[in-house]
């Protein structure tokens, strides 16, 4: 046999491929405490604990406005966060708590206590601390003998009481995302992580004829600025080669990459959130932001708006479906 690895080696950080990094740093810093060391634009983040230069890499080179592996796909299953004792574990489920977070499950597995649950973008996460090494059971002949029983929940939260991390009602009724997901009861306040309401479907699908309708007045109004410039647009054909290739028609993109992502979020398969509807209708309130003063996209939206009333037309029946998502 090889010679075995040495017993000095560690895991060092996981990097994971996001499709919204504002979202996977609100959760990832913002719910579970990781420090921002990093940040490149939109584009990637480092995260570490204790001054550490990262323990958790996100990107969106690949993956931006993407979707989680389907099911029976090959890929991550999970990766693990370690704590180093049961009450920074139970003041983790109090963040998760905190934040309407749910959970998959959870288990005492012998040899340590364990959480498990999915951040925005679909990725297993397990939270869980180790037992000390003389408690871990084992069998006659000394191997490991892991279990998965029910872990106590209310355990975990009051050992973080008791370490005084939390102010947490212990004694309480157990809290929703402390138990594997459940549809929502009437008149309860709904996760973001819980799977894409038919309602919030409804509504991006109503903002995506919306934006069809804005892009194509931007467009007819871009070639027109092309053709004073430029001169006539020969064919069907040809103003389609324009608007893939050229860089006068290059900034419409941008709202065109927003209605392909409507399309994969509204798909009967897709395992979209309403974190996902939510994060994707603000996306398309910025975008639709004209600026005087700005750049790209905002700037030359602005000079469409002063040009071509069908364009502000436009703008306001889309203005109309985020305002109102009954419309």
């Amino acid at each position: 046999m090889a010679k075995r690895i040495d017993p000095r080696t560690e895991i060092g950080h996981v990097h994971l491929k996001v499709a919204d990094l504002d979202r996977a740093v609100a959760f990832y810093s913002g719910v579970l405490g990781f420090e921002l060391t990093q940040r490149m634009g939109q584009s990637a983040a480092f995260l570490s604990a204790g001054g550490y230069h990262h323990h958790i890499g996100l990107n969106t080179w690949e993956s931006q406005g993407g979707r989680p592996p389907a099911q029976g796909s090959t890929g991550l299953y999970h990766f693990a966060i370690r704590y180093p004792n049961r009450a920074e574990l139970g003041d983790a489920l109090r963040r998760l708590q905190d934040a309407g977070v749910p959970l998959d499950g959870a288990a005492d597995h012998g040899v340590s206590e364990a959480i498990y649950l999915r951040d925005p973008d679909g990725n297993g996460l397990e939270l869980y601390w180790d037992r000390p090494e003389a408690q871990w059971p084992r069998a006659a002949d000394g191997s490991l003998e892991m279990v998965t029983n029910r872990l106590d929940l209310k355990a975990v939260l009051r050992a973080a009481a008791d370490a005084g991390r939390t102010t947490a009602d212990t004694g309480a009724a157990e809290h929703p995302s402390t138990r594997v997901t459940q549809p929502t009861k009437a008149g309860e306040a709904e996760s973001p992580y819980a799977p894409m309401s038919e309602d919030a479907r409804q509504r991006l699908k109503a903002l995506r004829a919306r934006l069809l309708q804005l892009h194509k007045v931007l467009l007819d109004d871009t070639r027109v600025t092309y053709e004073m410039d430029r001169g006539r647009v020969a064919s069907t054909g040809s103003l389609l080669q324009l608007v893939i290739n050229d860089p006068w028609f290059a900034w419409l993109h941008s709202l065109s990459e927003l209605v392909v992502r409507i399309d994969q979020l509204t798909e009967a398969e897709s395992p979209a959130t309403e974190a996902d509807a939510a994060a994707l209708v603000v996306e398309v309130e910025r975008l639709l932001t004209a600026s005087e003063s700005g750049e790209g996209f905002q700037r030359r939206y602005y000079e469409a708006l002063q040009r071509q009333p069908a364009v502000v037309l436009a703008h306001a029946d889309v203005r109309r479906v985020l305002k109102n998502p009954g419309r």
